[in-house]
């Protein structure tokens, strides 16, 4: 009797839209398995679901890899509600059911990492493992100008300087290409009213975590940290806060964007995360 050769996995990629959230559209990149382990990738705050270009190939061969383009970004719905995490952690909750997404390792940056950090809080069930990435709120001072500057008139001036200050003197070769998709992420205006608004929300409430965020013990999932050593927009001053069981990377002479300056070591330490 002839055995059929075992089918080989599925590494289709789509960007898709999701037109049931209640927020539609959803916009979301897909790739990998669709029966593999489920990876959440959430982006930062005037970015989209492709700023993890350099990192998520590497792992379609073993899981379902799926990056979301958050309320106001991309090609989701500009509806950013408050504005604040309450309003944002229900929205993702809401695309992860519509995703069939039970559960995943949950990846986020800068403000997708405060999000995700909330989601782990108040939908515990659905995050298996978590990992911050130049997270927004657990930081040091929250330098606001650059972006401000950027939001209040947006050119390829502000842009460009913004993008000057996001990354380091060794990874200026990014800068053109960075300012030129900040530059175009602003040119719709309620895409721009929607990140303005998010930004005020910080701003108003305080864009560090209050003690409840802060609250390790509540955290049921394992916890990475990866930071670069001259981030000055989130900059890490010290580690003594961060749980003692967290794993914790600093990544040498990189800024703010660890997974466009460094893919490869960010890509590296997530495997080891997942797979040690």
């Amino acid at each position: 009797m002839t055995v059929a050769a075992p089918k080989a996995p599925s590494r289709r990629i789509s960007l898709s839209l999701n037109h049931d959230h209640s927020c539609a559209p959803l916009s979301y990149l897909e790739m990998g398995r669709a029966d593999g382990p489920v990876l959440v990738f959430l982006h930062g705050l005037g970015a989209d679901c492709l700023a993890w270009h350099y990192c998520l190939p590497a792992f379609i061969s073993k899981y379902r890899v799926l990056a979301l383009d958050l309320p106001g970004h991309g090609k989701s719905g500009q509806d950013v509600g408050d504005g604040d995490v309450a309003f944002m952690t229900g929205w993702l909750d809401e695309a992860l059911a519509l995703l069939k997404v039970p559960s995943a390792h949950v990846v986020g940056h800068s403000m997708g990492a405060k999000l995700a950090l909330g989601l782990a809080h108040r939908h515990p069930e659905r995050v298996q493992s978590l990992t911050l990435i130049a997270p927004a709120g657990l930081g040091g001072p929250f330098h606001y100008e650059t972006m401000d500057a950027y939001l209040a008139a947006p050119s390829l001036k502000t842009a460009h300087d913004l993008s000057r200050f996001l990354v380091t003197e060794r990874h200026a070769q990014m800068v053109p290409a960075l300012a030129q998709a900040l530059f175009e992420s602003v040119s719709d205006a309620g895409r721009r009213a929607a990140f303005i608004k998010l930004l005020e929300t910080a701003k108003t409430f305080g864009v560090e975590l209050s003690p409840q965020w802060r609250d390790w013990s509540r955290l049921r999932c394992p916890l990475q940290f990866i930071w670069g050593d001259q981030d000055r927009l989130t900059p890490l001053h010290e580690v003594a806060y961060l749980p003692a069981d967290a794993v914790v990377h600093v990544l040498p002479d990189t800024g703010h964007l660890p997974h466009v300056e460094a893919a490869a070591g960010v890509v590296s330490h997530l495997k080891a995360f997942w797979e040690g």
